[in-house]
């Protein structure tokens, strides 16, 4: 069913975890192990006063599971995610299991609502740029930062209508607090990459 759907990637790809040779059990297990990933990096919090959302480690791992998987399986990944924590597990930032808490939506829902569209654009775009052999840091980085864009702006809209406050306050709250802290977390992906993965056309 996957395979008739999915953009074709080369044969060896991000050390082999999603190459085409991949069976569907292979592949399921790959996904759940990004799913957990994102859980465990989602514990990774601290709140601080000038921010209703936490600081977490979560975008890493969306983007992570963009780099290693196929864009359906990326996409499937976090899909898998945000079911988990709408059954109640306790998969969301600091143990949060719900995007709706007491009638009231949860000021992050908006940021974890985007991440498999997120996880989907990275792999999509290091698909495309690996194909033509131009999947070196550069498109790497353009890939990231492309798909931190939809999570910026589902975050702000969903923290507006959650804090019932203006556009601007929810920039003020969801996004700018949060720009050098993502990039950070982008430049430490671009060190784990270039560490394990060979930018070969031909690897």
């Amino acid at each position: 069913m996957f395979n008739n759907i999915e953009w074709n990637k080369p044969e060896k790809w991000h050390i082999g975890l999603s190459a085409e040779s991949a069976s569907i059990s292979e592949r399921i297990v790959r996904i759940l192990f990004f799913t957990g990933f994102t859980a465990i990096c989602a514990q990774i919090a601290f709140s601080v006063p000038w921010t209703p959302v936490p600081y977490t480690f979560q975008t890493f791992a969306v983007l992570a599971t963009g780099v290693y998987l196929r864009r359906n399986d990326a996409f499937a990944s976090g899909c898998l995610y945000l079911l988990l924590g709408g059954l109640g597990a306790p998969v969301f930032a600091q143990g949060g299991d719900a995007l709706i808490v007491g009638g009231s939506l949860v000021a992050s829902g908006g940021y974890l609502l985007a991440f498999p569209l997120a996880s989907a654009i990275v792999a999509e775009g290091l698909d495309r740029s690996r194909s033509k052999g131009i999947a070196e840091i550069k498109a790497q980085l353009i890939c990231w930062f492309t798909a931190m864009i939809p999570v910026y702006i589902f975050g702000t809209l969903w923290l507006k209508y959650s804090l019932k406050t203006d556009y601007y306050r929810a920039y003020e709250l969801g996004l700018e607090p949060f720009l050098i802290w993502d990039f950070f977390k982008i430049i430490i992906m671009a060190f784990v990459t270039t560490k394990i993965w060979s930018y070969s056309k031909n690897e």
